[in-house]
């Protein structure tokens, strides 16, 4: 959101002045101005997460493992039936998620190993449909 690499041990450090200093706000992401007033008042990552830098769905600022065992929670307790994950692209984010909080998920029987049929479209159970849709084919009633 601010075009720095940060891990989860700076969570409750505030950024030093030579990360403000090259801090930026990201021109894709409308909430990054706000992360970086936050963080240039000398608050914690922990604090910029908690003030509003992202406040429209759940962030779990941590390690892998923390990121896991919220996913886990959500997940058993009904809170959810599945997730839209958007993590850090500045840097590792896509990365780190998939070689660290992935291989968690799937050593607690949560995330499959393989996927169970050779298509897209088994795997979403989605229908074939070859050529127009016979809904749009058929003529009009008069």
């Amino acid at each position: 959101m601010i075009g720095l690499p940060l891990g989860p041990g700076q969570l409750d450090e505030p950024l030093t002045a030579d990360q403000l200093a090259d801090a930026i706000s990201s021109p894709h992401d409308p909430r990054s101005a706000r992360a970086l007033e936050v963080a240039r008042e000398g608050r914690t990552l922990r604090d910029v997460l908690a003030h509003g830098a992202i406040d429209y769905h759940p962030v779990v600022a941590g390690a892998a493992a923390d990121v896991a065992d919220h996913m886990q929670l959500w997940f058993e307790t009904g809170a959810c039936d599945g997730f839209s994950i958007a993590v850090d692209g500045y840097h590792d984010g896509f990365d780190a998620f998939v070689g660290q909080v992935v291989p968690i998920l799937q050593e607690r029987g949560l995330f499959h190993d393989e996927y169970e049929d050779p298509t897209l479209r088994e795997n979403l159970g989605a229908h074939e449909q070859y050529g127009l849709d016979p809904r749009l084919t058929k003529p009009a009633r008069s």
